[in-house]
């Protein structure tokens, strides 16, 4: 048997390996500040490409908030990329660095822009797929349900690109994609509300998504091909980063797709904030820091998820000897003492018997001890009795059962 004291850690199990970790990162050490932007690399390919700029504050290894005041963008070479609102664009073939600049403080990225002396055609499978999901045209509440909305219907949340494909093009009389006149089409007509529409405007004819839309729809609205590009991996940057109460962050979303091309998906990508109390977040990843504590934001493009984890520490004038002398039986205690110290939080004391005997028993089979087993417990003098009572709780069968419900509720088994 391991000796520790297990039940205090079983809530936070997920959280010390997981969440505690990304917070390791955080140093005491209070030099001086470097800028560097975000991404570091930028890689254009087509007409469309666009890439989200963001210049960011960094102690050492430690992110810390955006740089928002002061700044200065600069292309070298405006013939080949240019910047509008933070955002790169691609002008012509070749290469070029975008400088970010405040005071006397610069950092740069390198920028290869390609393809666009190549004609560009909007994807079906990556690019009208994003904008129905961004929409939320596919969520379980809009035609995503099981049986559609007024005989609409797709896939949830565009798992099948086929069958939504079908759905588009080839029913309702072919009045949903009209081709020879795009804004007859009743997927421009209907969210747009030229047209009454249940579920309200979704869509703005100004914006870039009806653009998409539409281009797709003139250029005879092309189907998906088993040889599209498709997405492999989902990145948010920073990831993980130091912030202040009332600071801003913007996020980066990039989208790695099986070709070896990095599209910008911070436009495209559905951003939710875990722990609204210590931050929001806007359509299109502006995080707005609330409060301390942990924040967490959840990126979502293609069926494809990433997290960004911001740690904001609270206003406390905690001496580094306190988390040094704080006790340690295991590497819980470690990852948990460094959460911590980057949280300026002081360790918690521990607990007296009667408090553990109620955590234990309610997070380990879910259930409060009985009379008896309270008085046989806190009558017990012994030195080990509180892992002898974890030792005897991990083995009741209430224990499988319990967690095994936490866990089928969690996924979802039916």
């Amino acid at each position: 048997m391991v000796v520790m004291n297990r039940l205090y850690y079983l809530t936070f199990l997920v959280g010390a390996i997981v969440g505690v970790r990304w917070g390791m990162c955080v140093e005491q050490d209070p030099g001086t500040k470097n800028l560097v932007l975000l991404p570091a690399k930028i890689s254009l390919s087509t007409k469309e490409s666009r890439q989200t700029l963001v210049p960011q504050w960094k102690r050492g290894e430690q992110v810390l908030s955006q740089a928002t005041e002061g700044v200065q963008l600069t292309s070298s070479d405006e013939k080949v990329v240019k910047i509008e609102n933070s955002v790169a664009v691609p002008v012509s073939n070749g290469k070029a660095t975008i400088t970010a600049k405040v005071g006397e403080q610069t950092a740069s990225s390198e920028v290869t822009v390609t393809g666009q002396d190549q004609p560009f055609a909007w994807s079906f499978r990556n690019h009208v797929e994003s904008v129905l999901s961004k929409q939320g045209c596919n969520a379980g509440a809009c035609h995503g349900a099981r049986a559609g909305q007024k005989g609409f219907r797709l896939t949830l949340f565009g798992f099948d690109v086929d069958a939504d494909y079908s759905y588009l093009t080839r029913q309702a009389l072919g009045r949903r994609v009209v081709p020879s006149d795009p804004g007859r089409s009743l997927i421009l007509t209907k969210p747009t509300g030229l047209l009454p529409h249940k579920g309200g405007i979704k869509l703005d004819p100004a914006t870039q998504e009806y653009r998409v839309l539409a281009e797709w729809i003139a250029s005879g609205a092309p189907e998906p091909k088993d040889n599209d590009p498709q997405i492999a991996s989902l990145e948010v940057l920073p990831k993980y980063s130091t912030q202040g109460v009332g600071a801003s962050q913007q996020l980066i979303v990039l989208a790695h797709f099986t070709d070896g091309h990095v599209e910008d998906a911070t436009r495209w990508a559905k951003h939710t904030s875990v722990n609204s109390s210590v931050a929001s977040v806007g359509e299109r990843g502006e995080v707005k820091i609330t409060d301390s504590g942990e924040g967490v934001i959840k990126v979502w493009y293609l069926n494809y998820n990433a997290m960004a984890f911001l740690t904001v520490p609270y206003v406390n004038d905690v001496q580094p000897e306190v988390f040094a002398s704080a006790e340690r039986r295991n590497f819980l205690d470690d990852l948990v003492n460094e959460k911590l110290t980057s949280l300026k939080l002081p360790p918690s004391p521990k607990c007296d018997d009667s408090t553990f005997l109620r955590r234990a028993y309610l997070d380990t089979i879910g259930t409060l001890p009985t009379a008896d087993e309270t008085r046989a417990f806190l009558a017990d003098t012994s030195t080990d009795k509180r892992d002898k009572l974890i030792d005897h709780l991990l083995s009741r069968p209430e224990f499988v059962d319990y967690w095994a419900y936490k866990w089928s509720d969690l996924l979802l088994l039916s």
